[in-house]
């Protein structure tokens, strides 16, 4: 079961609604999570188990869009771990974007 999420930030950021993690249809084939776009700055989702994945698109499970010393509990789906905040906001650019769940999508 997946996660439906936005990111927020306190500068006035918001995204739109994105998924985090899998449905029960596509779970063995596909995993999606948010990610930045190096070239337009939107937060924006990606299949990381994509065979192709879109070289622009930096997905926030990346060390480096992220705050290191934050304790924050994140989010999880098998593997895969999505900090909850401390993350490089696109708006701002500090790392102060949060990642809210809405709700579960299957």
């Amino acid at each position: 079961m997946g996660e439906i999420i936005k990111a927020i930030c306190g500068c006035g950021f918001q995204s739109k609604e994105l998924k985090f993690g899998a449905g029960m249809e596509d779970f063995e084939h596909s995993r999606t999570v948010p990610a930045i776009s190096m070239t337009t700055a939107e937060i924006v989702e990606l299949d990381i188990l994509a065979k192709f994945p879109n070289p622009q698109l930096v997905p926030y499970t990346d060390p480096q869009l992220h705050d290191q010393n934050c304790t924050c509990t994140p989010l999880q789906v098998f593997d895969t771990f999505l900090p909850t905040a401390g993350n490089y906001c696109p708006g701002c650019h500090q790392f102060r974007l949060r990642f809210e769940s809405l709700g579960l999508y299957d």
